[in-house]
């Protein structure tokens, strides 16, 4: 979700190509942990219990898929923004900083917000005959069209609700273009000391206005993880293949660590409202945030070959997990304005499995339909769909 944004290989070589595709098969794992857990709300709202919420706290554990996105957004997104640095480096001219900056942040605004824009609208359209109609008064509506914090007590969150986590990434594409002017060569180590510096501050002060729950929260680190692991991926990138076993181990460690919480609990951590009022923050990153760095790291120095039918699945479903995402919500109010007569009638266990698989092609259909068109006209961007060849040899 950028979370959510597709970095080209600098080389075509398979073991490069192949690293980035296990994130992208990585960010599909987190999009569905996502529309599992609103599944499973959907059912909820509708009056139904599924006998799943009872196994210790599976209910909310899918929550944990956004922070696996921004770790996978530090990662993928400050590599873009080092490559730029050291494409520019070779040109001439003055102002090459700022022209730098200027094309970085234009092509992450224009992969953010058309897609957001056209998802917000017809969700407020919907919203007219939903059983929960959303009064369009009391709409925020800066932060749901610009994405921008609310001067309220608390972060108000977009009409499009998951729209809340497109703030913190904003935010960090916005340093990550402020250090490109500033510092472009350590523009990954000093973007990712600002934000430690900002969460040690909020930590220091208190988190009491809208502005300081953004700048400073401590869900920001989990951006800083990914910045670790990109910095680390550009200074070896040449020596991965050597750290396989490393990677499948530290991947495998941080997982489980993930999972564990499913047994032992995760607090408040996994409500939205909690991280936009200042409460559960380092909660949230010491139970999720950790664990999601280890297993995105040790994913990206595992390099798996991910040839099969169903990698390749994962692939494409990670293509898509932007618009699997955001297309959660409005998805989500259709499986539960049709709740009784459609998807649970074989019993609310089943309703959630089909409201899952529902939700996602929702997304596939607005990514192949809406978001592929959308960056064939902003970006000139052709990516194929990675079925029928070895997606190592695709390009990126």
């Amino acid at each position: 979700m950028s979370t959510l944004t597709t970095v080209r290989p600098a080389s075509k070589t398979g073991a490069d190509a192949a690293r980035l595709y296990s994130v992208q098969a990585l960010r599909a794992v987190a999009a569905l942990l996502v529309v599992w857990a609103h599944s499973i709300d959907a059912a909820e709202q509708s009056h139904t219990l599924p006998v799943q919420i009872g196994f210790f706290h599976w209910e909310n554990f899918g929550a944990a898929g956004l922070d696996i996105f921004f770790v996978i957004s530090g990662f993928i997104v400050s590599l873009v923004a080092a490559r730029a640095a050291t494409k520019n480096a070779e040109e001439p001219g003055s102002g090459r900083n700022w022209r730098c900056a200027k094309t970085f942040l234009s092509r992450r605004i224009t992969r953010i917000f058309p897609l957001y824009w056209i998802l917000t609208v017809a969700f407020m359209l919907q919203s007219t005959w939903s059983r929960f109609p959303i009064p369009w008064q009391k709409v925020p509506w800066l932060p749901t069209l610009f994405l921008l914090p609310a001067f309220r007590p608390y972060i108000a969150q977009p009409m499009l609700w998951l729209g809340w986590s497109l703030l913190f990434e904003v935010y960090f594409y916005l340093l990550l273009a402020a250090f490109l002017v500033a510092t472009p060569r350590f523009v990954i180590r000093n973007t990712a000391l600002f934000l430690c510096t900002m969460a040690a501050a909020g930590s220091l002060f208190g988190l009491q206005h809208p502005l300081l729950i953004l700048w400073m929260n401590p869900l920001i680190l989990e951006f800083v993880f990914g910045c670790i692991a990109g910095m680390l991926y550009l200074r070896t990138e040449q020596q991965f293949s050597a750290k396989k076993t490393l990677g499948r181990r530290i991947a495998l460690f941080g997982s489980l660590l993930l999972m564990t919480t499913i047994f032992t609990g995760y607090g408040e951590a996994s409500e939205a409202h909690a991280i936009l009022s200042g409460h559960a923050c380092w909660l949230r990153v010491s139970v999720w945030g950790v664990p999601s760095a280890l297993l995105v790291g040790g994913m990206v120095l595992w390099n798996p070959a991910l040839r099969s039918l169903p990698a390749r699945l994962l692939v494409f479903l990670g293509d898509a997990s932007y618009s699997i995402y955001l297309c959660t919500i409005p998805a989500r109010s259709v499986v539960e304005h049709f709740w009784s007569r459609i998807f649970g009638r074989f019993g609310a266990d089943m309703g959630v499995l089909f409201g899952a698989v529902f939700c996602t092609c929702v997304g596939i259909f607005c990514y192949l339909c809406i978001e592929r068109p959308l960056m064939r006209i902003t970006h000139n961007w052709q990516k194929p769909v990675p079925f029928g060849r070895n997606p190592n040899t695709a390009a990126g």
